[in-house]
């Protein structure tokens, strides 16, 4: 069964935001996605704690994390090993060093990933994403979603934690996973206070919570929600690029009052 948030797949976010305002940000998006782009995160790297039977159908495709485990197993001597150390990141922490890596071993190795990561607060550690953020960089060229995400604080956000763009490309699948207990296979059953609110312009890749328990998709059929990350969830292909914008936060005792989670 899922987790849920007070016995709902997921809460429908969007009477509580100016998504007037949000829709008149999306020149100044598709332009930074483009002006952005030497600062963008390409490639999910993380391996993930949990297991992939409950997912609502076959994974077959091959994550980076798999292809790297086997580039690393190749041989010295394979032309395809040599030519990716010439590419090998010094510091993985170096987004453009490690999306070169990225871009060849995709191809070097035939594995699957299509997000593109622009950050507007820094990433900064996985384990509490609701803790502040500075500002990145790339940032620089999305001054008004920036100054949008800002007005929620002291109305929604107490803080402002990692704030991240995804940009799927076309024909991509924003595959199914669990966020909490992608890393060192955390306690799901744990209680825990992760704040958030998942934005995309439009629906037309349906995003969903999936009941593997069930076997039942939830439809997020809403532009802004907010749902438990223990929850499998994913989305469908589009045959357009696609993207959300997932903004982190605290939320304050005010708006939890009124999402009827005070409790």
């Amino acid at each position: 069964m899922i987790k849920g948030i007070n016995n709902q797949p997921y809460l429908d976010m969007t009477p509580y935001l100016d998504m007037d305002t949000f829709d008149k940000l999306q020149p100044e998006i598709h332009k930074g996605f483009a002006l952005a782009r030497e600062y963008a995160k390409e490639g999910t790297w993380m391996a993930p704690g949990f297991t992939f039977e409950d997912m609502s159908y076959v994974h077959n495709w091959k994550p980076i994390y798999q292809a790297m485990q086997e580039f690393q197993q190749l041989p010295d001597t394979d032309p395809i090993k040599q030519a990716g150390l010439e590419l090998m990141p010094k510091n993985f922490k170096n987004f453009q060093q490690r999306n070169l890596f990225t871009r060849y071993i995709k191809m070097a190795m035939g594995a699957y990933d299509p997000y593109i990561y622009y950050y507007l607060w820094e990433e900064g550690s996985w384990d509490d994403r609701t803790a502040p953020r500075k500002l990145t960089p790339e940032a620089e060229y999305f001054p008004n979603v920036v100054k949008w995400v800002e007005s929620l604080v002291g109305t929604v956000f107490t803080d402002i934690g990692r704030v991240i763009f995804f940009h799927c490309e076309a024909d991509g699948i924003p595959f199914e996973h669990r966020d909490l207990d992608a890393k060192n296979g955390i306690d799901v059953m744990a209680p825990h206070r992760n704040e958030f609110i998942h934005i995309r312009p439009d629906t037309r890749n349906q995003f969903y919570i999936w009941d593997p328990d069930k076997q039942m998709k939830y439809g997020i059929n809403t532009r802004a929600a907010w749902w438990n990350d223990v929850d499998w969830h994913g989305g469908n292909k589009v045959m357009a690029q696609t993207y959300s914008l997932r903004i982190d936060g605290k939320f304050t005792e005010e708006f939890r009052k009124t999402l009827g989670i005070d409790h």
